[in-house]
C-alpha cells in the first residue's frame, strides 16, 4: 500500500462520495512506487471542472480550458484535471482543443512516457494498462504509445526524457530514443523558458551525462554548442550553482549569446559575466593577484571561479584558497571604499575631479601590495608624495 497524504485523500473521497472516479497519477505515482517522496500530488478524476469547482471550498481555475483544477486543502494546492483526450496539436507545446472523456485509460493514453501513466486509487488499486509498472522495475523510459507521436504532439518531451534519464537514472529505451534523436530539431520551438528549467533539471540529476546522445548529434545546437562537453566534470558542479555555466562553457558556446537565448535572470548573467571575466586572466600566484580580480569581480564570484577552475580546468586551486581566506577574515584592503581616507580628505592638497580619483586609485593599488599601509595619515603623505611627483 502506497501512503497517500491526507489532504489528498480527502479530495478523492469527496470526487467519489459525489460519484465520480478519482486516482492520483502521473509523477506522484511513480516517485511512490520508487520509495521517493513526491513534491506534489496530481489527481485525475472523470468530475468535470465545473463540478470539482463546486465542490470544494477553496479552488482555482489553474487551466479550466483544458480542464485543471487547483484544489487547495490545508495550505496545500493539489491539480484536479478531468479525464481528456488530446485535439490536434500545431505548435508542438498545446492542443488546439481537448474533449473531456469517461475513460481513465484514454486519459492516461495520451501521457508521455508509462512511468508517469499509472494511476492509484489506494490500497491496491493501481492502474496501469502500459506496462509502466515493469518499466518502473527496469529502470526503462518509454514512450505511451507512438514515440514519434508523442514527440510531435510535444517537443518538450524530447527534452523531458533526457531529464528523467538523468534525474531518475532511467534509460530510454531503443524506439524511444531513436524518435528522440530524430524529431530533436523540433526543441526549436519550444520557449526559452522551458528549455531551460529541464535543461537545468536534467544538468542536476544524478546522472548529467543521459543528455550525451542528444549534444552529439546537435540536438542543442541552437544555443550554440559546438561538441559534447565532458560529462564527469559536468557531474562534479552539481549543487555549485555553476551546472549550467559549465555546461555552455564546456560545450563551447558563446555563454553570453547562449544565457541571453535561454532568458536566465539578470544575476545569473551577472554571475557569469565576472566568472569569463576572471577565467581570462592568468591563474593567482599571490595576494595582489586576488585583489586585482575581486576589484574587477566580487567574492562570491571570485569563490565560484575557484570552485570551477579545480573541478573543470583542473587547476591547483588550494594556496589560492588559502590566500583568498587571509583577504576576508583579516579585511584587507581592494577597493577604494576600503581604503581609510576618502577624496574628501583629498581637496586640502588640491585635487579635485579626475585628479582625485587617479590618486585614490595610486592608493589602492599601493595599499594592495602592502595592507599596512592603510592608514588615514600614511595615506595622506603618500597622497601628497604622488601629486609633488
Amino acid at each position: 500500500m502506497l501512503y497517500i497524504p491526507p489532504e489528498a485523500e480527502h479530495i478523492l473521497s469527496v470526487l467519489r462520495k459525489n460519484g465520480y472516479e478519482a486516482c492520483l497519477v502521473g509523477g506522484c505515482v511513480r516517485d511512490m512506487l520508487m520509495d521517493i517522496t513526491p513534491h506534489d500530488y496530481d489527481i485525475t478524476t472523470s468530475a468535470p471542472p465545473e463540478i470539482t469547482l463546486s465542490l470544494f471550498e477553496k479552488t482555482v481555475p489553474t487551466g479550466i480550458k483544458h480542464g485543471t483544477v487547483t484544489v487547495i486543502e490545508d495550505g496545500t494546492p493539489f491539480e484536479v484535471t478531468t479525464y481528456r483526450s488530446d485535439g490536434k496539436y500545431s505548435d508542438c507545446r498545446r492542443p488546439e482543443s481537448v474533449t473531456f472523456v469517461k475513460s481513465l485509460r484514454e486519459d492516461l493514453a495520451r501521457r508521455d512516457f508509462t512511468s508517469n501513466a499509472i494511476a492509484y486509487g489506494g490500497g491496491s488499486d493501481i492502474k496501469d494498462y502500459f506496462g509502466g509498472t515493469e518499466d518502473i522495475k527496469k529502470g526503462i523510459l518509454r514512450a505511451v504509445g507512438d514515440p514519434s507521436l508523442r514527440f510531435k504532439e510535444d517537443a518538450l518531451r524530447i527534452l523531458r526524457l533526457f531529464r528523467f534519464a538523468s534525474v531518475l537514472g532511467f534509460t530510454p529505451e531503443e524506439k524511444t530514443l531513436k524518435a528522440a534523436i530524430e524529431d530533436s530539431p523540433l526543441l526549436r520551438k519550444i520557449s526559452a523558458e522551458r528549455i531551460l528549467a529541464e535543461l537545468e533539471k536534467a544538468l542536476e540529476g544524478k546522472n548529467p551525462s543521459a543528455l550525451k546522445p542528444l549534444t552529439d548529434i546537435g540536438g542543442l545546437d541552437f544555443l550554440g554548442l559546438e561538441k559534447s562537453p565532458d560529462y564527469k566534470k559536468i557531474a562534479a558542479l552539481k549543487g555549485t550553482g555553476l551546472s549550467l555555466f559549465g555546461f555552455l562553457y564546456l560545450s563551447g558556446a558563446d555563454v553570453t549569446a547562449a544565457l541571453d537565448y535561454l532568458k536566465v535572470p539578470n544575476r545569473t548573467k551577472r554571475l557569469a559575466a565576472r566568472l569569463l571575466t576572471l577565467i581570462s586572466l592568468p591563474f593567482p600566484a599571490e595576494k595582489a593577484d586576488i585583489k586585482e580580480m575581486l576589484f574587477l569581480t566580487d567574492p562570491d564570484a571570485f569563490q565560484k571561479y575557484l570552485v570551477f577552475e579545480r573541478l573543470c580546468l583542473d587547476a591547483g586551486t588550494g594556496k589560492a584558497e588559502e590566500l583568498f581566506g587571509e583577504i576576508i577574515k583579516n579585511g584587507e584592503p581592494y577597493r577604494i571604499c576600503d581604503l581609510k581616507i576618502k577624496g574628501g580628505d583629498l581637496k586640502k592638497l588640491g585635487t579635485e575631479g579626475e585628479k582625485t580619483g587617479e590618486v585614490l586609485e595610486y592608493l589602492r593599488r599601493m595599499t594592495i601590495k602592502d595592507p599596512s599601509l592603510n592608514k588615514k595619515s600614511l595615506l595622506y603623505e603618500k597622497a601628497a608624495e604622488f601629486i609633488r611627483n
